[in-house]
Order: C-alpha cells, then sequence, then structure tokens
C-alpha cells in the first residue's frame, strides 16, 4: 500500500462531504441510512457494499431493484432523490453505475400528480392561533418573507436590518438554497411582534431556533405545526404518499401566490425561485419595494 493509499468508508465519506451544506449532507445521509435499513431487513447485514463489488453487474442491479421496491411506501420523487444520493455514495465505494445502464436496468415508480391544496387565510388564521408566541412569530415572518423553513431557522439577528418599520432580512449565501444570498422581507405585523424577542438578543444569536443543528431545528418546527393542524382539524393527508396537505412549505408558498399577483418575477426573486430576474429600473424597484412593505398577510 502506497503512502498516499487509504481505505474508503462510510466515515471517510462524511470527511469528503465536510465542505458541503449541512443540509445536503445530511439528506446524503439519510438515503444511506434507508440502504443500511434495508440491508439488514433484506440480507441480515447492515453494509453490503463488499457483496456489491464482488458481484456481477445483473446481481447489482438486481439488489438496487429490490432496494427501490422495498421503498414503495414513499413517494416516487423521494425514491429518485434518495437513489441519486445513494449513487454518489456507491461511486465512492467502487460501485460504478452506468447511466444507461440505469436507465435500462432500474424501473421507478411513475409520478403521481395530485392536486395540490391551497393554504387559505382561514386555515392561517386556525393555525396560528393554536402555535405558542413564539412559533406563530416564526410562521407568521415565514408567510411574509417566502423563506424556506431550512433558512429561516438559520437566521440570526446579524442578518436583520431593523432600521424601518419593515425588518429587512438579508439571507447570506452559507444558509440559503443555492448558495445565493438575496434580500427579503417581514411584514409590519410579523415585525412589530418579532422586536421585543431581537433586542434580547446578541447579533450571533439565532433568532427562531434554539438548537445549532439546523436539521434538528427544521424537524422541530414541523413537529409543532403537525401537532397545531391535527387539533384543528386540518390534517388531511394525500391520497398517494399520505403526506399532509399543509406542511412548512405551504407558508412560503402562500406568501410566494400572494406575491406573484403583484409581480411574478419578483415574488421569485424574493423566495430565491429560478425565473428571469431582470435588473428592474429605479422605478420598478421602488414600486415594488413599496408594495411589498405595505402588504399585508391577513
Amino acid at each position: 500500500m502506497g503512502l498516499l493509499s487509504h481505505a474508503r468508508t462510510k466515515e471517510t465519506f462524511r470527511y469528503k462531504m465536510k465542505s458541503q451544506a449541512e443540509g445536503s449532507q445530511e439528506g446524503i445521509l439519510i438515503a444511506i441510512d434507508n440502504f443500511e435499513k434495508f440491508s439488514m431487513e433484506t440480507y441480515g447485514k447492515v453494509n453490503i457494499i463488499p457483496d456489491l463489488l464482488e458481484a456481477t453487474t445483473n446481481e447489482v442491479y438486481d439488489t438496487l431493484q429490490k432496494w427501490i421496491n422495498w421503498n414503495s411506501n414513499r413517494a416516487s420523487s423521494t425514491i429518485t432523490i434518495y437513489f441519486s444520493r445513494l449513487r454518489k455514495y456507491l461511486h465512492y465505494m467502487g460501485v460504478k453505475l452506468d447511466s444507461q445502464d440505469v436507465k435500462n436496468e432500474l424501473t421507478f415508480k411513475h409520478s403521481v400528480q395530485e392536486e395540490l391544496y391551497g393554504l387559505t387565510l382561514d386555515d392561517i388564521r386556525k393555525i396560528l392561533n393554536n402555535l405558542d408566541f413564539h412559533t406563530r412569530v416564526q410562521f407568521m415572518c415565514q408567510l411574509s418573507s417566502c423563506m424556506r423553513i431550512g433558512e429561516i431557522v438559520q437566521l440570526r439577528k446579524k442578518h436583520l436590518i431593523l432600521d424601518n418599520e419593515n425588518i429587512i432580512v438579508k439571507i447570506p449565501s452559507t444558509i440559503a438554497k443555492f448558495n445565493k444570498g438575496r434580500t427579503t422581507y417581514f411584514s409590519k405585523e410579523a415585525s412589530a411582534l418579532l422586536r421585543p424577542k431581537l433586542r434580547k438578543l446578541d447579533d450571533e444569536d439565532l433568532v427562531f431556533a434554539s438548537n445549532e443543528n439546523s436539521r434538528y431545528a427544521e424537524i422541530n418546527a414541523e413537529q409543532k405545526l403537525r401537532r397545531a393542524i391535527i387539533r384543528v382539524g386540518l390534517d388531511m393527508r394525500y391520497e398517494s404518499t399520505n403526506r399532509f396537505y399543509i406542511n412548512t412549505h405551504s407558508f412560503r408558498a402562500y406568501g410566494i401566490t400572494k406575491l406573484s399577483r403583484h409581480d411574478p418575477n419578483f415574488a421569485k426573486k424574493i423566495a430565491g425561485q429560478k425565473g428571469i430576474f431582470y435588473n428592474m429600473i429605479e422605478c420598478q424597484m421602488k414600486k415594488n419595494l413599496k408594495y411589498i412593505r405595505n402588504l399585508k398577510m391577513f
């Protein structure tokens, strides 16, 4: 074994991912954990990578198809994402998958396009009234700023500009999806409710989360919301996936929809979505900022 040689393991793969965003790392590890649970249940051992390395091409794809079928109770999009993440790990460990073989050998469940439930103003009021004050303010801020739950739980006081009636949010690239920073705003109602708490925080303090682990903070917010929608009888689920109609993304989607009625491209820019991000002339920018500052979500 040469000076530069080292064994590739799950731990060295974790180290390799260190430069990626925390959420990306967590997502890949969830997919690996899912595959290991399948391996234990099906073959009686957690790590079957050595067996895959010694297997024939047909045996490798037959095993992966079994894993896909084992996940049949999950949404088709979830399985596809899991496979994409797992494939990176398998490649790192020496199990190389040819793209054409993947296309021909593996069969994924067809995506079912159910009509998505649109959150209503009445729904929002019922839910917010059944949340503790701190969580209520968090969702009001998400609603007006169109932020992702993973972004808002990582906000620190230093990311907020408090000079105006509307709190300005400077989302840094380090916590934004696609690593692309942007600027958004909290509504007047949300800003007024948040300010008393901000007076007690230092610049480096998290605004909404109590845990530095952003994934844990996301799960905590999701659980609080889930308990609230169950209490108010809004715990409807989609037949194809058994997922709740209403989730943390629903609040972001509501805000995007409301802004889109004014200017679809501006809504995408605020939300950090891909779209026609044109360079707005000064008068158009002033018009949009005036609109969002006076916008009432309730």
